[in-house]
């Protein structure tokens, strides 16, 4: 195309500068980073927990009495036509009946301890909960004034002192760690007059501390 060596190394080198230089077109423009921050404070309301166990039925039975008892000899000699009534000796009294075998029959108190009736537990491995019982004076035969007093209510924890009210540990809210309690009470039958079912009411309350 150039016959002129002259002109065809001008060219050459004009073309050479232009591949070297970028044009503005195709040039990448960097813009400068940004960035922002912010923090938010995150509030969750843990409440008041205590969980309590217990049952809704206790059924218990007490057992069963047929004993005879042998008083020897009743013994009346030289009896005749006119005689109806008839003091033998050996005659029963009251001071020679045989005391029952059952304490409940003899009029004393029966003391039961009812293992493991209950048990509390709550969100604090360190707090504590107040535990009490209330409940019924007796228990009552539906359609009859025949009774057994509940002498004495309570609970407690095992090893300790049985009160109406106690205070024990919580320990965490896992079952594994639920404290466990007793109920306490004394059943008298000494108004008890027939035998069926009676029946009462008790109640637990348990209160963190």
């Amino acid at each position: 195309m150039f016959k002129n060596p002259l002109l065809r190394t001008v060219a050459l080198g004009a073309a050479l500068i232009a591949a070297a230089t970028p044009s503005k077109a195709s040039a990448s423009v960097v813009a400068p980073s940004t960035q922002t921050t912010g923090s938010s404070t995150v509030t969750m309301k843990v409440p008041d927990v205590i969980i309590l166990d217990y049952f809704t039925n206790i059924n218990l039975g007490l057992a069963g009495q047929t004993d005879s008892y042998d008083h020897s000899s009743y013994e009346q000699s030289n009896l005749n036509g006119g005689d109806q009534t008839i003091d033998g000796t050996g005659e029963l009294t009251t001071d020679t009946l045989t005391d029952a075998k059952l304490a409940a029959l003899k009029g004393s108190d029966v003391n039961l301890t009812l293992k493991n009736a209950w048990a509390v537990r709550g969100f604090s491995s360190t707090g504590k909960a107040t535990v009490s019982i209330d409940g019924d004076s007796a228990l009552k035969k539906a359609s009859s004034s025949s009774t057994i007093g509940v002498s004495k209510l309570q609970v407690q924890v095992s090893g300790g002192t049985a009160s109406k009210s106690i205070t024990t540990d919580l320990k965490g809210i896992q079952k594994g760690n639920a404290t466990l309690g007793d109920v306490v009470m004394g059943l008298n039958f000494t108004n008890t007059s027939v035998s069926g079912d009676y029946t009462g009411t008790i109640t637990i309350t348990a209160v963190t501390m």
